[in-house]
């Protein structure tokens, strides 16, 4: 089971498919795995996104409008007329501005931008920007990543003489009049066929038509703007984007630019190692956090720097924007995750909704992310302020939030959104019947089977995979983002060995597995919380990712964990079996099992002596109970109390789980170890030898008779064959040979009878007419049968036995 309770799932693609590609590639079936769940099923289409090349870039004139928007462009720059670009707020607004106002000055227009406020005005056009811009004497605007549904603003730009063209990667909800030009990949009419392109893809685009008219290089230069748009976008880096990205990084790695070096320098990063991933994590917040924390204008500026000294001014403020982002975000996030605990314990939440006065509605969205990676249900977060909540929303696959939202609009002064995530504004005093009304939709939508928390992985490793040679070919199917992620495997069956929290913070857990004579030293960033749940010497299922890395010099082969599965271990109801079976150490892994569970519990061992050396080895005293099958057998009752139940040694027949499992198992949950092995075998039989008499043992005794016949009188037989077998038996051993003797004719009333030697002359055959004797072949033989089943079954079907056991 995980042992962060996470469902483990993953694509089952057709393995005749897989074979196929991993043979025409001549790569292994893992890799070819990742190409098929990415939808590459085809060797050339996948030879295509290992070398992804600009000319496989589709034509920008393909695009609906594409025409109409640079012949205006065009006009204003022959013109000189004033160009306004307006953008957004967030990082993929602004690079998309920033590559327009490159583009159209590199051309000689005279252009201005706008950046609109997330806390004055909140996202897309409003009139009162469009009327200033033509009272500044503006001629043309266009627009970057907002716009499309913009029905009104445009209508008016259109009647007062502005003209306007929209480009925007939204979905459009309705018709748009009035504009010179329309250009989005989603409109209904449009043949382009790529439609997953950021704000900045397209303004990318529109950037390339305008070259390509005014006979200028393919500006290749202002792909880095892109690569950064594209990757905080979230918009799936395959098709041209992955080209986009891919061409882009190559740009930033240069750093022509002055305001990436100088924002690459304050964040602490290295230039020639910019990967998709330090677009996401360091150069895209810093840019975010401008219009986060205050206004956007900044970004802008230092995209735009030519100066060296005012770059770095501008990167050092965006930094401290970010920090301070960082900082409010982690205040927010422990107050909302205390009220989503406290909610949680009032009843069945399956959306969470709080609010909270004094919230920074500007980073209470990424606040909502983290919560619903953690919970794995839907967190809706309102910021207070004057009466008033923005809020933002984030939802689980499969549940649209936005849908959800219409189902209450009547509660809300406005919303918008999509299936994952949205905003709204609410008055303070609804915000309970908001919370209410989300949750009377959810329980008609959701599950609970939805709200388990899942972990996504990609196919299962073999050994023969965590090599150098597998993580160079990874690196190829870089960069990664939505819809390419860096790859999550599972590796099966290694034991861990040790591990330690590592760090400042001490929450990285760094773990030393083995498995045979090869070793892995994987971290779990933020792990800690599962220390409590590890035991040395258990064999765990990993899921890891995989990269190189240098450690003084010398390259190695970083594993992250994402989860670790124990899978030595199964559940039947309430009883769960844990697998220690055949371990060297034995009384080691005892130790540490009493130790961590307060030394309550109770141990099974086969004799007192045995009983006796744990208790010394492990310096017990009266805790935990340790019990024998010579106490169990002599019937004493005993409580076993809380704590596990350990399987020390193999047990003889199933009486003796019976009289175990019927004592400790009372719906509570149980743990059961099994830490017998075959070496007990051994053990077990000469245990047996003690209450079941052998053929052979029985022919000693016969033989002892036949020797000495005038010796043997009633019920003296014990004290007479005693020095003639090697092992001193029980009573219940000399009651069965006398009864075996006495049924094939060998004694009669405790003496020996006449015909002794010739029922000697018939041996062992003659005691197949002694019933004592097969009932007692036969419960030896049911013996050895169910050691045998407890030595050689699976978890699962030994969880069923104990289980059954408690209750038959």
């Amino acid at each position: 089971m995980s042992l962060s309770g996470k469902q483990w799932v993953w694509p089952r693609p057709d393995q005749n498919l897989v074979h196929e590609m991993a043979r025409s590639l001549n790569i292994t079936p893992a890799l070819a795995t990742l190409f098929i769940n990415r939808g590459i099923n085809d060797p050339a289409e996948a030879r295509a996104f290992l070398c992804p090349s600009l000319d496989q870039l589709c034509s920008p004139w393909r695009m609906a409008g594409m025409e109409k928007a640079v012949a205006r462009l065009m006009e204003a720059l022959r013109k000189d007329e004033k160009i306004m670009v307006h953008g957004d707020y967030d990082a993929d607004g602004i690079t998309a501005t920033v590559i327009l106002v490159e583009a159209l000055r590199l051309l000689g227009g005279r252009v201005d931008y706008y950046l609109p406020s997330r806390f004055n005005e909140g996202y897309g056009l409003h009139l009162e920007a469009l009327k200033s811009f033509r009272d500044q004497g503006t001629h043309l605007v266009i627009t970057v990543d907002c716009g499309i549904n913009a029905v009104e603003e445009v209508g008016w730009a259109a009647e007062n003489g502005l003209d306007i063209i929209i480009t925007d990667h939204h979905q459009p909800l309705t018709g748009l009049k009035g504009a010179v030009a329309a250009i989005n990949p989603l409109q209904e009419q449009c043949p382009y066929p790529f439609k997953e392109l950021s704000g900045s893809g397209i303004a990318f685009k529109v950037a390339s038509a305008l070259m390509e008219k005014a006979k200028e290089p393919f500006p290749e230069e202002l792909l880095d703007l892109a690569a950064l748009g594209t990757t905080a976008d979230v918009v799936p880096l395959l098709g041209e984007n992955r080209i986009i990205v891919h061409h882009g990084l190559s740009v930033l790695r240069r750093m022509r630019r002055v305001g990436f070096k100088a924002l690459a320098e304050a964040v602490g990063l290295n230039e020639q190692k910019i990967t998709s991933t330090s677009l996401s994590f360091a150069l895209a917040p810093a840019i975010n956090a401008a219009g986060r924390m205050g206004e956007a204008l900044p970004a802008a500026q230092l995209l735009l720097a030519e100066d060296r000294a005012r770059a770095q001014d501008l990167a050092e403020s965006l930094h401290r924007a970010n920090q301070l982002r960082r900082a409010t975000e982690q205040k927010i996030l422990l107050e909302a995750e205390e009220a989503a605990i406290d909610l949680l314990s009032k009843g069945d939440q399956k959306i969470i909704t709080l609010a909270g006065a004094g919230w920074h509605h500007g980073v209470i969205g990424i606040v909502a992310s983290r919560l619903v990676d953690k919970y794995n249900r839907p967190f809706c977060l309102i910021a207070l302020e004057d009466g008033e909540g923005r809020g933002s929303a984030r939802s689980i696959p499969g549940f649209h939030i936005t849908a959800a939202l219409s189902e209450c609009a009547s509660l809300l002064e406005r919303f918008g959104g999509h299936d994952q995530a949205a905003g709204f504004t609410v008055r303070a005093d609804r915000v309970d019947a908001l919370r209410e009304c989300l949750n009377r939709y959810a329980g008609l939508k959701l599950e609970e089977r939805d709200l388990k928390p899942r972990l996504f992985i990609e196919t299962e490793l073999e050994d023969a995979d965590i090599t150098f040679d597998f993580t160079a070919w990874l690196e190829e199917l870089q960069p990664f983002g939505t819809a390419n992620p860096a790859p999550l495997f599972v590796s099966r069956d290694w034991q861990l060995h040790s591990w330690r929290l590592v760090g400042a913070d001490q929450k990285p857990l760094k773990l030393q597995l083995k498995k045979g004579n090869r070793s892995l030293d994987p971290i779990f960033f933020s792990g800690s919380f599962l220390e409590p749940k590890l035991e040395k010497g258990r064999r765990l299922d990993v899921a890891l990712k995989l990269r190189d890395g240098y450690f003084r010099n010398q390259k190695t082969l970083e594993a992250e964990v994402k989860d670790l599965s124990y899978n030595d271990s199964y559940k039947s109801g309430e009883l769960e079996v844990i697998d220690r079976r055949h371990l060297r150490d034995r009384l080691a892994a005892v130790s540490d099992i009493i130790d961590r569970n307060g030394k309550n519990g109770l141990v099974f061992v086969s004799t007192a002596s045995r009983a006796e050396q744990i208790r010394k080895s492990c310096f017990l005293g009266d805790l935990p109970r340790i019990i024998t099958g010579g106490s169990i057998n002599g019937g004493g009752p005993f409580s076993a109390g809380p704590g596990p139940v350990i399987l020390y040694d193999l047990p003889l027949y199933d009486g003796i789980l019976k009289h175990i499992f019927s004592r400790v198992y009372n719906d509570k949950a149980v743990a059961v170890y099994l830490f017998y092995g075959r070496e007990d075998l051994e053990r077990n039989r000469r245990l047996l030898e003690l209450s079941l008499p052998t053929p052979e043992a029985l022919e000693i005794i016969a033989n002892m008779v036949l020797k000495n016949p005038g010796a043997i009188t009633n019920h003296n037989l014990p004290d007479l064959a005693a020095g003639s077998l090697a092992f001193k038996p029980a009573p219940s051993f000399w009651e069965r040979v006398e009864k075996i003797f006495h049924e094939i004719g060998y004694l009669k009333e405790g003496v020996l009878d006449p015909q002794g030697a010739e029922i000697m002359k018939r041996w062992p055959s003659c005691l197949d007419s002694s019933e004592a004797y097969l009932s007692t072949a036969d419960l030896r033989e049911k013996c050895e049968r169910f050691q045998a089943k407890l030595l050689e079954a699976a978890p699962r079907e030994l969880a069923s036995l104990l289980h059954d056991q408690a209750f038959d």
